[in-house]
């Protein structure tokens, strides 16, 4: 884990900011800051010693021909078999000198042969031009900002806004969350004039500030030309993440994984354990038991002999701890349950793991959420006819086919998110009604709801499609990402290798849902594992306590913020309205958070990052930031 930074501004020196400014991403790599300066381009780089410790390796990093100079974050795992085929020589075994020599080698080809996670920043030193590229799947962040023919670009937004500029809140964004449910799901962020270089894409600036940006890399291509046996694929699975865990697990320091007890995680940390002798697990849990994941964590870690570190958070800590988990993640989150995760890797910030290997994406990849039972209900009526699909969907759902209120929900769900993606939770709920919203900002910044690709034949494939890269797992990467290096530590996702991702998007619908079991392809594997590991449930649908906690322990904190003048002034919600749905959400157990959450973090965003400056309410609890900035 590293945090790079730099500032492209022909015929200007910028030592001095880029010096001011390095300090805002210091958390992501504690061991070395370095620094590279011309008179057109400032770097900077945070370095976290995972697999080299050679100094020698430290960034920036030029060229054995001087002519370019590299930022670079994340882990390229197959460099040394790059290496060997390119012949490139090397004074270090770093990852990192391999991608810049082969990139003086064979240029912006190089990017697309990279196996990992990776933002990677190259300067052209002879053309006075920078290369900004990010890995395919998005799994490394990289920012940008584009100001009167100068550029910045950090590892997080909080490297950018630091300046004495003032950047405004993207409106449009905005919207997009509390109305269509959009959050991480383009290249656009919170703020106006700051983006995210899109995953698998390079963007080039020349010195006369022309700019282009590119796709090097299609998932949609190289799932329509990829052809998979059909022989046993639960076992074709098992090798491929055997294979990706294995070559995550290269470090010199201590690894371990985060453990929930489910599918994913489960078989993360067994191949793990496979490859290493040290290994530790970390799960966070709930003293509400019915939200608890530590007893599913503890079944797998002791059926593996693994140490089991766990982490508690109750209301008070969300209390503690919400302003700076807010801090670190530059952007709104979606939930409680972000508080946990942070809280997970500070409490055992010293004493834990430096790597740990995280399980993101799974769901995506499988189609293990109970929303995609939709898109694979239309894909059945194509292939087997209407009354046999929807046997299937009512066999998928568990639900009595005379339960017609909700089979009535989903199905209207379903229809809602297939035509306006994301606005609906699984069991076919809106996330938040649109009177809820100030008709005056609304009509000024609503420009209709975002609009997804959709590349396949396949209602699943594109669900799966935008859901791997516009809705939930771009958001939960960016938490993964900013909870790890918020404590100075590496998180790596290894179900998120090319070769496992273009496999699993290949694979036929029946081998990923069948007979009520979601990604049963990736169930089966375990077999495969030993004779009795552990049997694992579909995907657990409540996350966390918030819906209990937001009706009781935090009820006299929402009423102070929506009672608020300052929310009334704001003009983002109608301040009537949103009290009256919140007294519905008090008396109505049926009723779910996430709404009601939106519009709390909404308005809290709002206080911390436009109206003041976020660092000067380090360490304040909730409550009392609600109070002091009312």
């Amino acid at each position: 884990m590293c945090g790079i930074i730099g500032i492209f501004e022909p015929n200007k020196h910028n030592g001095n900011l880029i010096s001011d400014l390095i300090q805002n991403i210091k958390h992501r790599g504690p061991d070395h800051t370095g620094i590279w300066n011309n008179k057109n381009i400032s770097l900077g780089n945070t370095r976290l010693k995972v697999v080299d410790l050679n100094e020698n390796s430290n960034q920036p990093f030029i060229s054995r021909n001087k002519r370019y100079v590299m930022v670079f974050n994340g882990e390229v795992y197959n460099h040394q078999n790059l290496k060997k085929k390119y012949k490139i020589k090397t004074k270090t075994s770093s990852d990192t000198e391999v991608i810049i020599e082969l990139f003086s080698k064979i240029g912006e080809k190089c990017f697309n042969l990279f196996d990992g996670m990776f933002s990677i920043a190259i300067f052209d030193i002879i053309k006075c031009k920078l290369y900004l590229s990010r890995d395919a799947f998005g799994i490394k962040p990289l920012y940008y900002s584009i100001k009167n023919k100068k550029l910045i670009f950090s590892s997080e937004i909080k490297g950018i806004t630091s300046q004495k500029i003032k950047y405004k809140q993207n409106d449009q964004n905005i919207i997009n969350f509390i109305k269509w449910g959009g959050l991480d799901h383009s290249n656009e962020t919170w703020y106006k004039n700051i983006k995210n270089i899109s995953p698998g894409s390079i963007l080039t600036i020349d010195k006369n500030f022309f700019i282009s940006e590119k796709k090097y890399y299609s998932l949609s291509e190289k799932v329509k030309n990829k052809k998979i046996y059909q022989d046993n694929i639960p076992l074709q699975f098992k090798k491929l993440l055997e294979s990706s865990v294995k070559k995550q697990s290269e470090t010199i320091r201590s690894i371990g994984t985060n453990l929930s007890g489910g599918v994913d995680s489960s078989i993360v940390t067994f191949f793990l354990r496979e490859n290493k002798k040290e290994v530790n697990t970390y799960t966070f849990g709930y003293n509400e038991k019915e939200y608890d994941e530590r007893k599913y964590a503890k079944k797998v870690s002791s059926k593996l002999s693994l140490k089991n570190y766990t982490s508690i958070c109750s209301s008070k800590d969300i209390n503690k701890h919400f302003i700076n988990t807010l801090i670190m993640e530059d952007e709104p989150f979606s939930s409680f349950r972000q508080v946990s995760h942070h809280k997970l890797y500070q409490d055992y910030k010293k004493n834990g793991s430096t790597v740990i290997l995280e399980s993101s994406g799974g769901d995506e990849i499988g189609a293990g959420y109970t929303g995609f039972l939709w898109p694979l209900y239309l894909d059945q009526i194509k292939k087997e006819g209407q009354n046999k699909a929807l046997l299937n969907l009512l066999l998928n759902l568990n639900i009595n086919k005379n339960n017609t209120n909700e089979i009535s929900n989903f199905i209207a769900g379903g229809i809602e998110n297939q035509k306006n993606y994301g606005v609906c939770t699984s069991d076919g709920k809106k996330i938040i009604d649109n009177n809820l919203i100030n008709r005056n900002y609304d009509k000024l910044n609503d420009k209709g709801p975002p609009l997804y690709p959709r590349h396949f034949q396949s209602s699943l494939k594109n669900s799966q499609y935008i859901e791997l890269f516009h809705t939930k797992l771009p958001r939960g990467l960016r938490y993964v990402d900013r909870a790890s290096s918020g404590s100075g530590r590496e998180a790596r996702v290894p179900l998120l290798s090319k070769e496992l991702v273009e496999f699993c998007f290949s694979v036929p619908n029946d081998f990923k849902v069948r007979d009520g079991e979601l990604r049963w392809f990736m169930k089966k594997s375990l077999k495969y594992m030993t004779k009795k590991f552990v049997n694992l449930d579909n995907k657990r649908s409540i996350a966390d306590p918030q819906r209990d906690w937001l009706r009781k322990d935090f009820k006299k904190i929402v009423l102070a913020l929506f009672n608020s003048k300052k929310f009334n002034d704001r003009g983002i919600f109608n301040q009537k309205k949103v009290l009256k749905y919140y007294y519905h959400f008090l008396k109505n157990t049926d009723v779910h958070s996430l709404g009601i959450f939106q519009i709390f973090i909404t308005e809290i965003w709002m206080r911390l990052f436009i109206d003041n400056k976020p660092f000067n309410f380090t360490d304040i609890k909730l409550d009392e930031f609600i109070n002091e900035t009312n």
